[in-house]
């Protein structure tokens, strides 16, 4: 039962007005909706978004009982860089982290992803912490599996791993992971709007400075575009740019370079070489090349997402197939009184009662009642299945006859469609060993490159006579040019993409290895007991009577049928589509 116990029992004023619910600080004169969190019923504001995070996880994870024991605030989270000591409470309290006597596991949802970059970063991180065993940070559904051991390790240590290197991270609940996926998305659009609106801008002004002849310019008109080139290059540099300065910081506080190290630096010697010349009123400027190179690593960036987005839509898709509620017959047989519950709260025995239309929440067996099922999400049979007393009924079907009782024979957590969704989402997380070496030789490939740099400055400026003139512009070029997001962002893209298209298809991946050895395949193996079809008709013979054509048949047969939505309609008007090119 919720604990709805008043929260205003504790010592400090909690409740007071103007005060933050966590730590104590004064609120803002206008405090963020998205500041604010439910606390055993009861919506309380927070400070900033540090607080609200740190909040957020104790509510998430049952712990709701500290806001009433303690007997001071909390330290300000402000930032989300480091954990208070409140959050040590579950470390060996959560039943749900528990695989056996030392081992422990859970499922954490990490804010600020931006890329494959942080992926990257934040396995390396954890991977250095005493006692983790596995950190493994899904790509395209943004889940970060973690497994240690209970006597080297606790929960605060990964969280407190995880925020000092930026990152906040909480227990994975799909309806806020899923907000919070469109946040970035949105923050990304921003970004990428601004940079190109830069872009554009500054090429209007560099535009008559390529254009123009030696010495039609006076200085006063080049000195005008310069300025206003600065000027619209600083949005850019300011916000557009920010996920680089953060990525870049990161990896740095973690004592890793990371791929945006270079890129960052990039950025900064153009953008300070240009203001540099700007205001002494010689050199070259590099405005326009800044807000290009920040506009299409954000454009990148923004395909890259969209892929992992696609690609984890297969799996929410599966996911959204198990029902979050079942009803449940809690005397059967003395009484058929029903009640709605929580499928993840259905035990092994209980009965429950399965209406026309709804999917079974839990593996079970029918008590009472017969029906038919709908496998087709689950095995692809196209007929339903007819099913009687005694029968097994797997989770994740769709009752498609009538109402029935059935007893649970696995939890829902355990159910035949977890175990397929935990199948697609291991799939995610594991690495083939080709991206394995990508991520292995990522952190020397950074180094080579900065030492690169490095040699090609002291190269040109000894040939130019301790001149930096060419030596800074052409350094700055092998920073750009040889960007390493590719190393990191190709490989785990493609996969994501690969594993979505073969699920679409019905092919669904269950090991990192497949992809990778697939193209060396000869023979291909079905085992299906029903039918292996694409879940639709086509056109697969035309017997014509008579004198006509075949092709004059199909297209008779395909204006007759154009209004009709019936699939072997629709099966005509394709091919037809299909014959006219």
């Amino acid at each position: 039962m919720p604990d709805t116990t008043s929260m205003s029992t504790f010592a400090p004023p909690a409740a007071a007005a103007g005060v933050c619910y966590h730590c104590g600080l004064a609120l803002p004169a206008a405090v963020n909706p998205a500041w604010t969190v439910r606390i055993a019923g009861a919506e309380h504001a927070m400070c900033c978004p540090g607080c609200a995070a740190v909040a957020q996880t104790i509510v998430d994870l049952g712990q709701e009982s500290y806001y009433r024991e303690r007997s001071a605030f909390a330290a300000s989270a402000e930032g989300a860089q480091m954990l208070p000591p409140e959050l040590r409470l579950y470390d060996n309290a959560d039943p749900r982290f528990a695989l056996d006597e030392d081992s422990r596991e859970t499922t954490l949802t990490v804010e600020g992803i931006r890329c494959a970059a942080c992926v990257w970063l934040i396995e390396q991180r954890l991977a250095k912490l005493p006692g983790v065993e596995s950190a493994q940070l899904n790509v395209a559904t943004e889940r970060l599996y973690v497994r240690w051991r209970s006597a080297a390790c606790q929960p605060g240590d990964i969280l407190a791993a995880l925020h000092a290197i930026g990152y906040a991270a909480y227990p994975y609940d799909a309806e806020r992971h899923g907000e919070q996926q469109r946040k970035a998305a949105r923050t990304l659009g921003r970004q990428l709007f601004v940079a190109g609106l830069s872009m554009m801008q500054v090429m209007m002004y560099v535009a008559p400075a390529y254009l123009a002849d030696a010495g039609t310019l006076d200085d006063s008109m080049a000195a005008l575009m310069r300025w206003a080139s600065l000027l619209l290059t600083v949005p850019a540099i300011c916000y557009s740019a920010l996920p680089f300065w953060r990525g870049a910081w990161s990896s740095l506080r973690a004592h890793t370079l990371g791929m945006d190290v270079p890129v960052a630096l990039g950025i900064a010697a153009a953008f300070g070489a240009s203001v540099v010349a700007t205001v002494r009123g010689q050199g070259e400027v590099y405005f326009d090349s800044v807000t290009m190179f920040i506009f299409l690593l954000l454009c990148s960036r923004h395909l890259e997402l969209r892929a992992r987005r696609k690609a984890g839509a297969a799996l929410e898709r599966l996911q959204h197939a198990l029902p979050a509620s079942a009803t449940l017959l809690e005397q059967y047989p003395d009484s058929h009184a029903a009640s709605l519950v929580k499928a993840a709260a259905l035990a092994v025995d209980d009965v429950i009662m399965i209406k026309p239309g709804e999917a079974v929440a839990a593996d079970c067996v029918i008590v009472d009642g017969r029906t038919v099922l709908d496998l087709s999400l689950l095995s692809g049979e196209s007929a339903p299945v007819a099913k009687d007393v005694g029968d097994a009924l797997p989770g994740g079907a769709i009752n498609a006859g009538s109402v029935i009782l059935a007893r649970v024979t696995r939890i829902a957590q355990d159910s035949t469609m977890s175990r397929l969704v935990q199948l697609i989402d291991r799939a995610g997380r594991d690495k083939p060993r080709i991206a394995q070496w990508a991520d292995d030789v990522a952190g020397w490939f950074v180094l080579a490159l900065l030492l690169f740099a490095l040699a090609t400055f002291v190269f040109w400026f000894w040939l130019d006579g301790d001149s930096a003139r060419r030596a800074w512009p052409i350094a700055i070029a092998v920073l750009v040019v040889s960007c390493p997001c590719a190393l990191s962002l190709a490989t785990p893209t493609a996969l994501a993409a690969a594993t979505d298209a073969l699920l679409r298809q019905g092919v669904l991946v269950t090991g990192p290895q497949t992809l990778e050895t697939l193209h060396r395949a000869t023979h291909v193996v079905f085992d299906k007991t029903g039918t292996l079809t694409y879940g639709r008709p086509v056109l697969h013979e035309i017997q014509q009577l008579g004198l006509m054509q075949s092709d004059f048949c199909l297209q008779v047969a395909a204006a007759l049928d154009a209004g009709s939505g019936h699939p072997l309609a629709r099966a005509l008007v394709g091919a037809a589509a299909e014959a006219q090119g």
